[in-house]
């Protein structure tokens, strides 16, 4: 069994010194998982005015809102001194994020088990097991939150054991743990 390694927060940052004659740039570039790109360039040495122009069509310089995908910057200073810079932003994939428990006590506060970013794997396969290895819960496709029942019957006070296949097809990737019912 190989278990899906799975991250809460990616960061990738680069930095570039480019000298093109007078003018001399730094570059970064950062990722997180779950949101888009961004990058800026601070020019150290360059003459006023300075001119930016992303491949995305900014002209400040920074720029966020980066999807997957190569991008460039042109810098150009005041003496006509200029550099190009070519980057690429990855696919950012954001991983679902299972509470590890839930009170279904119906008082109106975290009855139910919340798994967000769910919605980004549509072809989910979720399965809750008791101590014993019991099926006591399964859904897929289309996530509902999950009330602490089996069939009908409320479940006790208790560690359950879930597996979350975020892909039907494909049962290499997964995210496995426990969920605690507290009432």
């Amino acid at each position: 069994m190989i278990k899906y390694l799975h991250t809460y927060l990616l960061i990738v940052s680069g930095f570039a010194g480019l000298n093109a004659q007078n003018l001399y740039i730094e570059f970064s570039k950062t990722e997180k998982e779950c949101e888009l790109a961004k990058a800026s360039v601070t020019v150290i040495t360059g003459a006023q005015p300075l001119q930016f122009l992303w491949s995305n069509g900014a002209v400040s310089d920074e720029v966020d809102g980066l999807e997957e995908g190569n991008y460039n910057v042109y810098v150009k200073d005041g003496q006509n001194n200029d550099t190009t810079i070519y980057f690429r932003v990855e696919t950012l994939v954001c991983e679902p994020r299972p509470e590890n428990h839930f009170t279904p006590n119906y008082d109106g506060y975290n009855d139910t088990w919340s798994i967000s970013r769910l919605e980004n794997f549509p072809d989910f396969e979720l399965f809750v097991y008791n101590r014993w290895g019991q099926l006591v819960h399964s859904q897929q496709n289309q996530y509902i939150p999950w009330d602490g029942r089996s069939v009908t019957f409320p479940l006790p006070d208790a560690t359950y054991y879930y597996i979350l296949y975020l892909e039907k097809s494909n049962k290499k990737k997964f995210i496995k743990g426990d969920i605690s019912i507290i009432r």
